[in-house]
């Protein structure tokens, strides 16, 4: 038996990155999951392999950005599987600035994506999820940034601070209904977002990373530690199991000693 079996789990961002090794696990373990990007190609091949493992999965584009479409991403899920089990708001974008050089535009596509996309989630799953009155499970996907603050990001810093006050708040609102909700702050974990700026690719028109430098630095103080999408799934899992069904609005740290 598997730790999500019989489990409905929507995942944004989930075509790349933690979110689909995060969609990969819990199909594994006997989630049916619906998995969301903002670009059909990499959910299509998302699915494709949780379907050739012989898991079950369908792909939703949708811009959470946009409450209509964050309503038509939990609508999918609910007319494909019945219902929602667990919520796993992972999407996320940088844009590195100092702040006196920051954009409007750099500014709020982080608080956009990060924030508002996660409230504009747990807002369209509302009805769906406390009408089910069980064991719900919400991890919202937060960051060390978010606890301690980086230089020359401001914006993801902000957002992602905001996440664990939307997280603490929605665990004493949604107590009631049998629904926990937790975040996990994770520091340095592989993936585009955190490549070599020289070297990363482009997420919406704009060049991501981080520069090499800083990015040594960042693995010199994790102790050498660079932690892969698979890793950092497996957090994820335990909240959203019944293994974490008396844990509700805390903030799991899993940063390899970058932040304690």
């Amino acid at each position: 038996m598997g730790k999500l079996d019989g489990k409905v789990a929507v995942i944004t961002g989930s075509g790349r990155g933690i979110g689909k090794a995060t969609a990969m696990l819990f199909a594994q373990e006997g989630a049916h999951v619906i998995v969301n990007d903002v670009d059909s190609i990499p959910a299509d091949e998302t699915v494709k392999q949780i379907e050739a493992k012989g898991g079950k999965a369908v792909a939703c584009v949708a811009e959470i950005t946009k409450p209509e479409q964050a309503q038509k991403l939990m609508d999918t899920a609910v007319e494909r599987f019945a219902k929602i089990d667990i919520l796993v708001n992972n999407a996320g974008i940088t844009r590195d600035a100092l702040i006196h050089k920051m954009t409007d535009a750099q500014w709020d596509i982080c608080i956009d994506i990060c924030l508002k996309g996660t409230f504009n989630c747990i807002r369209a799953a509302a009805k769906y999820m406390m009408k089910e009155h069980h064991n719900g499970r919400i991890v919202n996907i937060s960051s060390v940034a978010g606890l301690m603050g980086n230089i020359g990001q401001i914006n993801y810093s902000s957002a992602k601070a905001g996440l664990i006050g939307l997280t603490k708040t929605v665990a004493k609102e949604w107590q009631r209904f049998g629904i926990t909700c937790n975040a996990v702050a994770y520091g340095f974990v592989d993936t585009r977002l955190t490549k070599e700026k020289e070297m990363g690719s482009e997420v919406a028109g704009e060049k991501v990373g981080v520069p090499k430098k800083i990015r040594d630095a960042m693995v010199q103080q994790a102790a050498g530690a660079i932690m892969q999408p698979e890793d950092a799934a497996k957090p994820i899992l335990f909240l959203a199991s019944d293994d974490a069904q008396f844990i509700t609005g805390n903030v799991l740290n899993v940063s390899a000693g970058l932040y304690m």
